[in-house]
């Protein structure tokens, strides 16, 4: 794994926390996280997210998503390499796993 896999919110955690608090503060459903993450399983377990559409460069800061890596076990998302899922202060799920958990067929 490179840095940018283990911290890919280098940079961006206030953005990170903000798009965080305008997520948890909506109702979202598995069609709003179809339309928003491609879903990769790359091994038992590991599920990464990454942005619908990548080759949109004209969204702002906030509105730009990046690759993310969720850890499943027993069918729920129980980690993530998100900044606001690695905060040792406020451990809870984030977004990435919201999205997993509320796919089909993970």
């Amino acid at each position: 794994m490179t840095s940018e896999d283990t911290a890919p919110d280098r940079g961006r955690e206030h953005i990170e926390v903000l798009r965080e608090t305008v997520d948890r503060n909506r109702d979202r459903d598995w069609a709003d996280y179809r339309d928003r993450f491609s879903f990769t399983v790359v091994d038992d377990g590991t599920v990464l997210l990454s942005p619908a559409d990548e080759a949109d460069p004209t969204g702002s800061a906030v509105e730009r998503e990046v690759t993310h890596t969720v850890t499943v076990e027993g069918g729920t998302a129980v980690d993530c390499n998100c900044h606001v899922a690695q905060r040792p202060f406020d451990r809870q799920s984030c977004r990435h796993m919201r999205a997993v958990d509320t796919h089909p067929r993970l």
